[in-house]
């Protein structure tokens, strides 16, 4: 009996050898965490039961308190917060390493440095690191004790080494040492174009809504977005310029700011601006210039009267403005709806509401269908 209870005492101890590390951690959408080298992240907290976790880039859908091994990781959903797709949502996972794993090929032991010989190992999937101790041509180093007589590589000069060394604070941008043994290595910065969620960054286009994911969904992206690109934003006033502004992960909302700027083939021609610097600076004829002064004292008289996507505020005409601006009437947009929190109706708006009324008509269809059904059963059965 006591051979049993020692047994059973040390089964916990063996099992928890088994594991290179341990943790349990709460994480939110789009977090992780690095454990004894595995990278573990949250993607999509799906449903009160169900989430989608990611292994170094092997990702998989787990159930509530369901444990799943994922390339050498158990995981186990301890608990989940999900309050909605629209919000920030969270899970509890236990977490037990069970192998570290640096590396499957020699490209995965890049360490960035032109002076080691980068190989991996790959019964025990660990990397290997050897200096270079030699004066070999074309392998992209030239140690210390070389020159350019004995090493070609001693005859280039590179701007860089490593990636780290090109950091420019721009979560915008992938930032890479780029460049081979024939040519000087700089600095390359990469615009990011990608929705992906947990780099902190929302680029153009991207759209924090997982019913959107593998498209367009970025769970860096603020909700409160007005505008996904700068077509967005086009208010068909050729006096203005018009941008989707902002960082994204804060508030992005439409910029409509007027052209001060002397340029061709903007079919607009600022003030102080003249041919031949403008092209769009057409010479103007006597009669044209009477009607052009005529129309710029004219003022309005009946406030939000409209003309020409022109609307009167202040007996001044100005233009109407773009979707998801502040308003305060329904004058004042192009789409001619200020809605209830105050910001122009978009054409999305427009979809959304149509997508609505054509649910909302099928089904009244569906219920008259099942009424006269239900009205030619009912005679029927009276007759007999």
């Amino acid at each position: 009996m006591k051979k049993l209870l020692l047994l059973l005492l040390l089964i916990p101890t063996v099992l928890s050898a088994s594991y290179i590390a341990s943790d349990q951690v709460t994480l939110a959408e789009g977090e992780s965490i690095v454990l004894a080298g595995r990278n573990i992240t949250l993607l999509d907290v799906l449903s009160e039961t169900q989430i989608r976790v990611d292994v170094d880039n092997n990702g998989e859908i787990l159930d509530l308190y369901e444990n799943k091994s994922i390339d050498k990781v158990n995981i186990t959903v301890n608990a989940t917060v999900y309050i909605s797709e629209q919000k920030t949502n969270y899970a509890t996972l236990l977490i037990h390493v069970i192998q570290r794993i640096e590396c499957y090929t020699d490209l995965d032991c890049d360490d960035q440095l032109k002076s080691t010989i980068d190989s991996c190992m790959e019964s025990i999937n660990k990397c290997s690191y050897e200096t270079i101790a030699s004066c070999t041509d074309n392998d992209g180093y030239c140690p210390e004790f070389c020159s350019k007589l004995t090493d070609y590589d001693c005859v280039l000069q590179d701007k860089c080494e490593r990636d780290s060394e090109c950091d420019d604070d721009n979560p915008g941008t992938t930032d890479s040492c780029d460049g081979s043994y024939n040519e000087q290595a700089s600095c390359r910065y990469e615009p990011i174009t990608d929705c992906k969620s947990g780099d902190n960054f929302c680029p153009l286009g991207c759209k924090n809504d997982q019913k959107l994911y593998g498209t367009i969904h970025d769970a860096d992206c603020s909700i409160d977005n007005t505008c996904l690109t700068h077509l967005d934003c086009v208010d068909d006033d050729d006096a203005t310029i018009d941008l989707c502004s902002g960082d994204g992960t804060i508030v992005r909302t439409c910029l409509n700011e007027l052209t001060v700027e002397c340029k061709s083939n903007d079919n607009y021609c600022p003030a102080g601006c003249f041919l031949p610097d403008d092209p769009d600076c057409y010479i103007k004829t006597e009669e044209s210039k009477i009607k052009e002064t005529t129309k710029t004292l004219s003022t309005c008289l009946n406030e939000g009267a409209i003309e020409n996507k022109y609307f009167c505020d202040g007996k001044t005409w100005k233009p109407q403005k773009a979707g998801g601006t502040s308003c305060i009437g329904d004058y004042q947009c192009q789409l001619g709806a200020c809605k209830s929190d105050n910001t122009c109706l978009l054409k999305s708006d427009i979809s959304e509401q149509r997508k609505k009324l054509l649910t909302s008509m099928a089904i009244a269809g569906l219920l008259a269908l099942i009424g006269t059904y239900l009205y030619y059963i009912f005679k029927i059965k009276n007759k007999f």
